[in-house]
């Protein structure tokens, strides 16, 4: 078993990128997949929303998060330092079929935003600039995820919202790169930039690192019947079909729905898969399920 790599991301936040990696993660498992989530975002949400704060509180305690992971790593200097030994699996509150979905947690916390900034500074006292402290995180991580792709076929990057060092780090190593973007004026603004810039602008052309696999694909989220949304999401659709398009688009579409808003919240129940999922969310998941099975492994 090989996992295809999965990055969540967006210059901006408050995109329905946590619930994309929720939905998505949980969506995979229901078909069966073993599915491991990698939560790069230090609020958390993904690690609260699948496994509960209780949890969330256990591991910071023990360090098993993977901001304990770089400090172990980098700043206490720990070589043997391993991200596998932190995943937790079976962590699903969600069951299918009778069984306990197969996901698994690479936990965040508040502090991932500290353990980066002190890896930066670190590495930056060993005199290596901004390229190599990146060039020298992506050969760690991507030498982890190489073990950890063994015990899983997908691995979802949830990540912090801006192009940070761990952003841009899980976007070089995906097969697929998905933006969660509202189709209005403010969550498109900086659309084009965020693609060009880190695919085949300055960001892209500065490092020796490979390019990332495949143009990012935006997935329309938060979707209203309204004549802005339609609009733009046309408009969307219209610069993804030209020749120099920086970036696809998703057929399926998520609506905005309190369904999922719901779905977020049922942390401390036991719902199975389509009860979480109601009122047709479930069939917008399966949608995008098929899509991304497509991209990455063809149709």
């Amino acid at each position: 078993m090989k996992g295809k790599v999965i990055a969540v991301a967006n210059m901006k936040g408050g995109v329905g990128k946590t619930a994309t990696v929720i939905g998505l993660a949980e969506a995979l498992a229901a078909q069966g997949a073993e599915t491991l989530v990698v939560d790069l975002d230090p609020q958390a949400n993904a690690s609260i929303c699948l496994a509960g704060d209780a949890f969330l509180r256990r591991v910071i305690e023990e360090g098993q998060t993977i901001d304990g992971f770089l400090e172990d790593r980098f700043k206490r200097l720990q070589r043997d330092a391993a991200l596998g030994g932190r995943i937790r699996t079976n962590i699903s509150n969600v069951t299918h079929l009778g069984k306990q979905l197969p996901l698994s947690l690479l936990a965040s916390s508040s502090e991932l935003r500290l353990a980066e900034r002190d890896l930066i500074f670190t590495l930056t006292k060993m005199k290596m600039d901004l390229d190599h402290i990146v060039e020298s995180l992506y050969a760690i991580i991507k030498d982890e995820l190489k073990r950890t792709k063994k015990s899983y076929e997908y691995i979802l990057l949830d990540c912090a919202p801006g192009i940070s060092v761990m952003t841009e780090v899980s976007i070089r190593l995906a097969n697929l790169v998905i933006v969660p973007t509202i189709p209005d004026f403010l969550s498109t603004y900086g659309l084009n930039s965020f693609c060009a810039n880190l695919w085949s602008g300055p960001i892209a052309d500065r490092s020796n690192l490979k390019r990332p696999k495949r143009a990012p694909r935006v997935l329309i989220t938060r979707r209203r019947p309204t004549r802005d949304h339609e609009q733009t999401s046309e408009r969307l659709r219209a610069e993804a079909a030209r020749d120099n398009a920086t970036f696809s688009v998703f057929r399926t579409e998520i609506s905005e729905r309190t369904a999922i808003a719901e779905a977020l919240g049922k942390i401390h129940t036991h719902p199975t898969f389509s009860q979480k999922w109601k009122d047709g969310t479930d069939v917008l998941l399966a949608d995008l399920v098929r899509e991304v099975k497509e991209t990455l492994h063809g149709s």
